[in-house]
């Protein structure tokens, strides 16, 4: 019966990109293993994959199609590279223009999100919203893990973005008088909730809200080209500062991901741009933002290693330098625990 249900309320967007140097065969491969049983848990035409401005996926893709009797997909076609938000944005628009899904899940093209998953993040939806009486929602699948899929370097990262975006948006809303309701986390505690997950259902409500809230902040950040770099972080906070609530499940995930668009050295500028964000839209400068950067970093592993360590107070260097807040780290290498 929840089969059934889940077939009938749920959309499925998947954004699509590969590196142009990875082989055709390699990309049908996983396209193929991403959509695999498509149609146990979809309708065809709740389906929607986007081309993000990456025309040598057509083919493969297509090979995909037709082998997996996928021909009331919805695929879209960007003609240029807009980054994931661009891309979700673009998949979610065209959900909302057509079948009008009553939920929304978004999940990356390489088979790290498994469809087995998804009647648990379904599951999760219901219960808040027959507990809280509400619609404006989302559930993460969180990881088991951060290092073993991504890398020590990138896992350290994601981790100090999730203190980041939660310590911002506690700070927001305790300004209102008010703190985030972590409820359908709280199973998870100590750790922040896995706001850079890319595996995340929506509610047609909430799903309508980050994609106007994708525009705007990107709209209104340049600098930070947020629907290349923002998804996760950009959804996740405005989610929780509107007075949303964030579920989360977990997730089966990869020991190691086949296929990334962001390795070691691009860990910086992508989290660096989401922290700053999280600063910029919760309001703080100064001491406060300088004391909640420095809570963050300095239980990351992070400090501990080379050339990680220099990377990191460089973009501390940078990041408190724009919020007014800089000042010199104190030697905590003669310190004593």
């Amino acid at each position: 019966m929840e089969i059934k249900a889940i077939r009938q309320t749920v959309g499925m967007v998947i954004p699509v990109w590969f590196n142009p140097e990875t082989d055709s065969g390699r990309i049908e491969e996983l396209l193929m293993a991403t959509l695999k049983s498509w149609d146990v848990f979809l309708l065809p035409e709740h389906i929607v994959l986007v081309l993000d401005g990456c025309e040598w996926c057509l083919k493969p893709l297509k090979r995909v199609q037709k082998a997996l009797q996928g021909e009331g997909w919805s695929v879209v076609v960007l003609e240029r590279n807009m980054g994931k938000g661009g891309a979700v944005v673009a998949g979610i628009q065209r959900l909302l223009d057509t079948v009008e899904p009553k939920y929304i899940v978004v999940r990356d093209s390489d088979n790290d999100h498994w469809l087995s998953d998804l009647p648990r993040l379904w599951q999760l939806a219901r219960l808040i919203e027959s507990e809280q009486q509400t619609d404006f929602l989302i559930v993460i699948g969180r990881r088991n893990a951060l290092h073993f899929p991504m890398s020590f370097t990138r896992g350290e990262w994601e981790r100090v973005t999730h203190e980041i975006l939660l310590e911002t948006a506690k700070f927001a809303l305790a300004r209102e008088g008010k703190v985030p309701n972590l409820t359908y986390c709280a199973f998870h505690a100590p750790d922040p909730p896995d706001f850079m997950s890319g595996y995340k259902l929506f509610t047609a409500r909430s799903a309508k809200f980050a994609c106007q809230v994708m525009r705007e902040e990107h709209e209104q950040c340049p600098d930070l080209d947020l629907m290349r770099y923002g998804w996760e972080g950009v959804t996740s906070l405005s989610i929780l500062l509107n007075d949303g609530f964030v579920g989360e499940v977990t997730r089966m995930t990869y020991r190691r991901q086949p296929v990334t668009g962001y390795g070691d050295e691009a860990s910086a500028d992508l989290y660096g741009r989401q922290i700053l964000y999280a600063f910029r839209r919760c309001g703080l400068k100064g001491k406060p933002a300088q004391v909640l950067f420095d809570n963050a970093i300095r239980r990351s592993l992070l400090m501990t290693q080379q050339p990680q360590r220099t990377v990191l107070l460089e973009v501390r260097r940078r990041i408190l330098t724009e919020l007014d807040a800089f000042s010199e780290l104190t030697n905590d290498e003669v310190r004593f625990f």
